[in-house]
């Protein structure tokens, strides 16, 4: 989204251009931006950016799948396990609050002193020229969020090693056991420790689980972090933690936008979907390679890569509509250049379900299938 493209006109009757308040934004920081007009829900965030806490959307009822990117300061962005990856504090504020990004645009200013009459809905009062400091991300920041991702990986066992066997029951519990898996995207860790975040951002571990792995790469290709979803030691579900699907930090802050889990190799025709059973299950049941981007957020930023004449879209049916959304924003954003195609569960969605996948017909054509072989 270009900033230097929006324009507006104040109460002042004054034209403000974009890129004005871009600038201003750069000079005083976005942890002050940030904290004017969104101090109340992110606060514990704010205080400790780069560390894991509760959703300020979801008010913490999906556990600490939330932090602020070490660099807040200078990007203004974040990211929630559920929701996705916002690279500034454009795109974070617009999800905060269902601001348009004109109206981003008006808080900003009216925070930043450009609209003297005008009064930010959510502002706090500071102190004039005050500027929240943060430590900036270093090299030494990077290289030690390389270290912790190379650490765990190296830990993770293939999917067939035989003290794999939580990972192969969980594909098993979800009908996926037939699908074949690359040990160089996906593995298993046999006991990663859970780390909880309360709301005044002090963490504790709430024990080790297997854990299911699934290296995440941006859209150049470049591994850039992991996925983890915590596992029952049985395999028959998720481990019972607070939010049991975690992005772990990554290399490079805001850099996940456009790009996936690459769960095989790419021909002139590639399938994406929300989330990794999803996309195992659309593989299996299409023959296409498919890729999972994780969130709806992700899905609808994904940059396909060279060589791609046709791309499916295998979307979520949800009640709040937002995986149609985000696969329908994608198809225009990308049309004119290649081929795009919507895939959508046949409804309904069951009763006391929020949403249908493809992961969830896959399994219903797997019971019937069993249930004529019985």
């Amino acid at each position: 989204m270009s900033l230097s493209s929006i324009v507006f006109t104040g109460p002042q009757r004054r034209r403000l251009e974009a890129a004005e308040i871009q600038a201003s934004v750069q000079r005083t920081g976005w942890l002050f931006v940030l904290s004017a007009l969104a101090g109340d829900r992110l606060g514990p965030a704010l205080k400790r950016p780069g560390r894991h806490g509760p959703c300020p959307v979801h008010n913490g009822r999906h556990g600490d799948g939330f932090r602020l990117f070490a660099d807040v300061d200078t990007t203004g962005g974040g990211i929630c396990a559920t929701c996705g990856a916002f690279s500034d504090g454009l795109a974070l504020l617009q999800w905060l609050f269902g601001w348009s990004f004109p109206e981003v645009l008006r808080q900003i200013a009216a925070v930043l002193g450009y609209l003297p009459d005008a009064v930010p809905a959510r502002a706090v009062r500071m102190p004039p020229g005050h500027r929240l400091t943060v430590r900036d991300t270093t090299d030494a920041d990077a290289q030690r969020a390389r270290s912790q991702l190379h650490r765990v990986w190296s830990e993770a066992l293939s999917p067939d090693h035989p003290e794999a066997e939580p990972l192969r029951r969980y594909l098993a519990w979800r009908g996926l056991e037939s699908v074949a898996l690359d040990a160089r995207v996906v593995r298993l860790h046999p006991a990663l420790a859970y780390w909880h975040g309360d709301a005044e951002g002090h963490q504790r571990c709430l024990g080790r689980f297997p854990a299911l792995l699934a290296r995440v790469c941006a859209a150049d290709g470049r591994a850039l972090t992991l996925h983890r979803t915590y596992l029952r030691a049985d395999g028959q579900g998720k481990a019972e933690v607070p939010c049991p699907r975690k992005l772990m930090p990554a290399a490079a802050s805001g850099a996940l936008a456009g790009g996936a889990i690459r769960l095989a190799a790419p021909d002139r025709m590639l399938g994406i979907a929300e989330g990794l059973e999803t996309a195992l299950a659309a593989a299996a049941l299409s023959g296409m390679p498919v890729w999972s981007c994780v969130s709806a957020t992700l899905l609808e930023r994904f940059q396909p890569p060279a060589g791609i004449e046709q791309l499916t879209v295998w979307a979520d049916r949800d009640r709040s509509g937002a995986g149609l959304r985000a696969a329908e924003r994608l198809r225009i954003r990308l049309s004119g250049s290649i081929v795009v195609r919507l895939a959508l569960p046949p409804g309904p969605i069951p009763d006391g379900a929020k949403s249908l996948d493809w992961a969830d017909v896959w399994r219903q054509r797997q019971d019937r299938s069993l249930s004529r072989a019985a």
